[in-house]
């Protein structure tokens, strides 16, 4: 289930996109062909290939999009996530979203939602710190991560993440890096692993319009 909606908030939007104006909404869409969709260290493609199409429209910083992906989860042949909400960069380069995500699958049907929250701050020139909640309100499980960035070029940086989630009964972590090869085009390879799942390395080549 992306953390979520591949946390094209902060990684993409943040990280490697240009600025739109505030005026105009703003429509944005892509693509990920990923080598294996791991959530909080996870797979959720039987360790296999997974095509993960996207869209959104943002105005002012409200926004709403759906991100969907193939899943090899019994029935479920696709998940289809739905979100709401609110992000804003501060001149100091303080970046917070808050927001809701629904979650669907092809057979299966609504699984379920969160309230998500992202705080992110660049402590140093090279060096951006993120926290991230995601509440299920339904059930009270919580799922809680932090991140590091560290800007190496203009177009490439490192990363590495540790989180907990209380739904995947599971302590995960993650570490690697991207390249950003143009505006429309990038590459993410990361090493992962999880208490309750195996290790292993995600490539993944991102179009991003």
């Amino acid at each position: 289930m992306i953390t979520r909606f591949r946390r094209i908030v902060l990684a993409s939007v943040c990280l490697f996109s240009p600025a739109h104006t505030l005026a105009d909404p703003a429509v944005s869409w892509g693509a990920d062909f990923t080598s294996n969709y791991v959530f909080d260290g996870l797979t959720q493609s039987d360790s296999g290939f997974a095509f993960q199409p996207w869209a959104e429209v943002e105005n002012r910083g409200f926004y709403a999009g759906v991100w969907a992906s193939t899943v090899d989860l019994g029935p479920d042949s696709w998940e289809i996530d739905l979100l709401l909400g609110y992000r804003k960069t501060h001149a100091n380069g303080l970046f917070w979203d808050v927001g809701y995500a629904r979650y669907y699958y092809d057979d299966t049907g609504d699984c379920c939602g969160e309230i998500k929250f992202t705080l992110a701050y660049p402590v140093l020139e090279r060096l951006t710190l993120e926290g991230y909640v995601a509440v299920n309100p339904e059930n009270e499980n919580v799922n809680r991560s932090a991140t590091a960035y560290i800007d190496i070029t203009d177009q490439a940086n490192l990363s590495g993440r540790i989180g907990k989630s209380d739904g995947s009964a599971t302590e995960y972590w993650d570490v690697g890096g991207s390249w950003r090869f143009n505006e429309t085009v990038s590459a993410d390879v990361r090493y992962y692993g999880a208490d309750a799942g195996d290790e292993g390395v995600v490539v993944t080549m991102s179009l991003g319009f």
